[in-house]
């Protein structure tokens, strides 16, 4: 088996919100799963930690390029990916965000997180479609009473959105 870009984008469909304070799905998986589904040597990389030192930057975004998918960011931090999709880090578009266009189903957007022991190694990756990932992904209600709640403590204490 192998990662296959209608089974990925399947599976992405089901999955929630994987970050705090974004909406951008995230499907996580163990990185025991992510060799066999990369078809990656188990010799070469018996760990994540092998992996993330041993494969290059283009190696690691051409298992997701060739399906078809851009690979729009890479990082072993979770911040990063929250300031990533916000457009606070380096690189990222500012306005609307990533998690914004993703919202208004402009982006099809999402995270595949790699994880052994501590070790997290996130892809943040981006396809075209006009099936609108978020209308699966995103519980409507639930967002516009988070937003609600925000307007209201903006109110409370003042502060403008930006």
């Amino acid at each position: 088996m192998a990662f296959i870009y209608n089974d990925l984008i399947a599976q992405i469909k089901q999955q929630e919100s994987g970050l705090m304070g974004i909406h951008l799905p995230m499907l996580s998986m163990h990185f025991t799963e992510f060799v066999y589904e990369t078809r990656l040597n188990e010799d070469d990389y018996p760990s994540i930690e092998s992996y993330i030192k041993k494969a290059s930057y283009q190696e690691k975004r051409e298992i997701f390029e060739v399906l078809g998918f851009k690979v729009l960011y890479m990082t072993l931090s979770g911040i990063k990916v929250i300031h990533f999709a916000e457009g606070r880090a380096y690189g990222a578009p500012t306005n609307p965000s990533i998690d914004q266009a993703f919202l208004d189903n402009k982006r099809n957007v999402f995270i595949i997180n790699v994880e052994q022991g501590t070790t997290n190694l996130y892809f943040i990756l981006e396809y075209q479609s006009d099936d609108a990932l978020a209308e699966y992904t995103v519980d409507r209600e639930a967002l516009a009473e988070e937003q609600a709640t925000r307007e209201q403590i903006r109110a409370i204490f003042g502060r403008k959105k930006d």
